[in-house]
């Protein structure tokens, strides 16, 4: 199969089973057929193999679960980012995001000593939209002398300020297309 193809069944994977749960987005649907959850990964690996990362940064909670399976995929570590005051021993790294689409801030934090200097990382998670989390994300890689080098979501409903921003956005679907 070809990247291509692992996109586009990706891409068809994540139409099949997402939905709107009380008005909110359900990607947890999506990751919770195997068989859906093993084609979305291979997508997204797919999507970011060409930007030789050395680690997969991920946001608790659904970047906690993407993650690690596209790390293994692409034969790289995985990097936790932990939100507002989570328990994680070591030196830490610590930034405020900018407002989310419901207006709330988080602090965000990583171990410094998990992305070395000159190191690419590419972050993966479920959504973007304003791009906040994924905007303090970088600024956390920076801080400890990493790059991040793209950024690979299942849906995609960045701003034009987040856009400006980021790295390379990279995504299975647009919100549109849901």
């Amino acid at each position: 199969m070809t990247d291509e193809d692992a996109v586009d069944r990706a891409r068809r994977a994540v139409v099949r089973r997402f939905r709107w749960l009380d008005g909110d987005a359900d990607t947890w649907a999506v990751l919770a057929d195997p068989d859906a959850l093993a084609t979305v990964v291979a997508g997204l690996a797919a999507l970011v193999a060409e930007d030789r990362a050395d680690l997969v940064l991920g946001i608790e909670a659904r970047g906690f679960v993407l993650g690690p399976a596209v790390a293994l995929a692409l034969g790289v570590g995985f990097v936790p980012i932990r939100k507002d005051g989570a328990l994680f021993p070591g030196p830490l790294v610590r930034q405020v995001t900018y407002p989310d689409y419901r207006g709330r801030r988080w602090t965000l934090a990583t171990r410094r000593d998990l992305v070395r200097p000159g190191q690419r990382v590419v972050l993966v998670d479920d959504w973007i939209e304003t791009g906040g989390q994924t905007t303090a994300a970088a600024a956390l890689v920076d801080a400890c002398g990493g790059a991040l080098v793209s950024v690979a979501v299942v849906v995609d409903e960045a701003s034009a300020a987040a856009r400006d921003a980021l790295p390379p956005i990279r995504h299975l679907v647009r919100a549109a297309d849901l």
